[in-house]
């Protein structure tokens, strides 16, 4: 039997209010909490809060604060990525971004969908699908 967590990185079915889901989320929070809270003078922590945070990370890369995400831990960036203010990624799948990316300011991508039947939507259970954007 696999976990929710195995479920949502498949692509199939989860439940998004699995505890382990929750605490991943909670993870996400604090650290785009601590993310959001440096300034712009702080590039080298800013840089270490994100190679936290997200699955990779290229070189050079600029997130303005205030962003924020679901888990972190499915979003890859290249190198020079830069994302403007108020941008959120609901990465309950693979969000990635290849080299020289620039997003403006409050891009949402959302890789989240709901069931369309009524009785299995009813469930509260969820799927993802990725968004991958390639090189500049």
């Amino acid at each position: 039997m696999s976990t929710e967590t195995e479920r949502m990185l498949a692509g199939e079915l989860y439940d998004p209010s699995d505890p382990e889901l929750v605490a991943d989320r909670s993870r996400a929070r604090d650290l785009a909490r601590r993310y959001n809270a440096t300034s712009g003078a702080e590039r080298e922590r800013r840089t270490a809060l994100l190679r936290e945070l997200f699955d990779a990370v290229g070189e050079d890369p600029v997130v303005q604060p205030s962003f924020r995400c679901d888990y972190g831990y499915n979003v890859a960036v290249g190198d020079d990525f830069f994302a403007n203010y108020g941008c959120v990624f609901l990465d309950a799948s693979p969000v990635s971004f290849g080299d020289r990316c620039m997003l403006g300011p409050g891009v949402h991508v959302y890789t989240p969908t709901h069931p369309i039947d009524p009785e299995e939507r009813a469930t509260g259970r969820e799927r993802g699908r990725p968004v991958t954007v390639g090189d500049d």
